[in-house]
């Protein structure tokens, strides 16, 4: 049962790596760097995503939190045929110290919940490769918020 989940992280931390961002300047300083469903769900790593045992991979931004749906499907014998397992996880972004940190609250294989020690293993990596990430690609400022609604992303940094 441990192995969908290692997948799920997997999954995770590539869209992670795959959100693209756009800057948009305001008169007063305040940058904002906003990704739509529909650019996130469009994004070459949601539509195609570099395990090619996952497969119908789903953004959901709600208010507050992300649902990232998508199945893994593993050949289970030398015949090669396959078991398919739904998952999902829920994440939260917060901003700490400058910097957005995102906390998977929820994690399912199957409707099966990730333990709480799971979920802790996922987090630690999932700042890990997301720190990285930002440190390479972001624009120069220091991010103050982010929202997330039913359509979009808003990251809000001061330059």
């Amino acid at each position: 049962m441990k192995k969908p989940f290692v997948f799920l992280f997997t999954l995770i931390a590539l869209l992670a790596l795959a959100i693209p961002f756009t800057t948009a300047q305001t008169p007063v300083a305040t940058n904002t760097l906003v990704l739509t469903e529909q650019q996130v769900n469009d994004s070459y790593w949601v539509s195609n995503p570099r395990n090619r045992n996952i497969t119908n991979v789903v953004v959901d931004l709600q208010p507050g939190q992300a649902v990232i749906s998508s199945t893994y499907t593993r050949r289970t014998t030398p015949a090669g045929q396959t078991t398919s397992v739904a998952l999902s996880v829920t994440m939260v972004p917060s901003v700490v110290n400058g910097r957005v940190q995102w906390a998977v609250t929820n994690a399912t294989a199957n409707g099966t919940a990730a333990s709480g020690d799971l979920l802790n293993q996922i987090n630690t990596h999932l700042g890990a490769s997301w720190r990285r990430y930002i440190s390479s690609t972001r624009p120069t400022g220091r991010l103050t918020d982010v929202t997330i609604t039913d359509t979009e992303l808003t990251l809000f940094y001061t330059s």
